[in-house]
């Protein structure tokens, strides 16, 4: 068994080795004829000058147990002497790095950092703050990539299989089979990026669902204005995709000759544009609680508002490269660098309205009339803007406790 220690909490490091079945009288032999021994599969090369002697009176003294000194503790880092590992370069491993026999050996007792002599380094250093350093997590990584038994064996079979197959009738795709091992492999290790910033993201949206819930709570006490911005702020966090968003942004009536303000222009990273109209949360406003012909039908508040928006639209289109040139020429200053007003097919986005007291008919009329206009519109309610913030904060949350 191998461990390493820092000497009394002193400059020297420490590597030992604790035999088992009577190993340490070879271990002993192999010191005193040859002088030198490899342990641990060949991965550390010891000599007889390493070896600390301990007098079977001493504390730390105990049959079969080893103690070498293999490096020295110094600004932070393990500084590993070359001959130990038989490296050409020299090595320092951070202290928040915990050494153990995994760090330096992968399967089949390939040494890792051996592995390291054909790439021409002078000094290499692994994890902390130095400059050049290997950082601690590409580090961990690479000891998780590291070519392991079963994927050895599969390497060697469809080298064999690839040869064999262009001159024998050999029905195993042993080839096929190592594709497919190394494709589960690498979608396995590149893992999920959302675990590791899931516990900020549980504390963003948290914070973005308490919001909304108090500006419902007293609509009354914002203006159109104000409340407008503040929303637009949460479609931008919900919609990632848009960069910014212009208010009032003009839009030209060709039949009217005049121009006509959208309430907001979203621009998207790629500059393409899309339209929203954002209305203060009046509950009534947009299906009848009353059926007409057993249905709930759209309110006179949404039918204006949608045809509003896709008025909006239908001029925006037909604005087209000129409209293009005028966007670009008045918001310019304001548009990320790089990005350029495009205008292809916009669509367009309404939030207004709540739905908490609606029955089930009224929920499952209003999705009938949202789809409908899906392809041009999608019409949420800020009820409907909590849900998909909730949402996302619980799959967050549920990555957030699974690490």
């Amino acid at each position: 068994m191998i461990a390493f220690e820092q000497e009394n909490d002193g400059p020297d490091l420490m590597l030992i080795y604790t035999s088992e079945n009577n190993e340490g009288e070879w271990l002993k032999y192999q010191l005193q004829t040859t002088g030198k021994v490899s342990l641990s599969g060949r991965i550390f090369d010891v000599t007889k000058e390493r070896l600390i002697e301990l007098d079977e009176e001493d504390d730390e003294y105990e049959e079969g147990r080893f103690v070498f000194y293999i490096g020295t503790v110094c600004a932070s880092y393990y500084c590993i002497d070359r001959e130990v590992l038989g490296l050409n370069f020299d090595l320092a491993i951070h202290v928040s790095i915990k050494l153990e026999r995994r760090v330096f050996a992968a399967e089949r007792n390939i040494s890792i950092f051996r592995r390291m002599n054909e790439f021409d380094l002078k000094t290499l250093w692994v994890g902390g703050d130095k400059p050049g350093a290997l950082p601690k997590d590409v580090f961990e990584k690479l000891l998780r990539d590291f070519p392991n038994t079963y994927e050895l064996n599969r390497y060697a079979a469809a080298r064999v299989s690839a040869i064999l197959r262009e001159h024998l009738p050999i029905e195993q795709d042993h080839e096929d089979r190592y594709k497919r091992y190394m494709n589960r492999r690498v979608s396995r290790a590149l893992g999920d990026p959302r675990e590791d910033f899931a516990a900020y993201e549980v504390d963003k949206y948290s914070d973005l669902i308490s919001r909304i819930e108090v500006m419902l709570e007293q609509p009354d006490s914002y203006n159109e204005g104000q409340w407008q911005k503040e929303i637009l702020g949460f479609i931008l966090f919900l919609f990632p995709k848009y960069v910014t968003a212009f208010r009032e942004a003009p839009v030209r009536d060709s039949l009217a000759g005049k121009d006509r303000a959208i309430d907001f222009l979203l621009v998207d990273a790629s500059g393409y544009v899309d339209g929203i109209e954002i209305k203060k949360p009046f509950s009534e406003c947009i299906v009848t609680r009353n059926r007409y012909r057993d249905n709930h039908v759209p309110m006179r508040e949404l039918n204006g508002t949608v045809m509003q928006l896709e008025k909006y639209l239908f001029h925006l289109n037909r604005w087209g490269q000129v409209g293009e040139q005028r966007l670009n020429k008045r918001y310019a200053p304001d548009l990320p660098a790089g990005v350029e007003i495009k205008i292809v097919n916009p669509t367009g986005m309404i939030i207004m309205g709540r739905d908490t007291d609606w029955t089930p008919e009224q929920r499952i009329d209003f999705e009938v009339i949202r789809r409908k206009y899906r392809h041009v519109l999608e019409i949420m309610t800020y009820d409907d803007l909590l849900r998909r913030l909730k949402v996302i904060r619980d799959q967050f949350e549920a990555l957030a406790q699974a690490q």
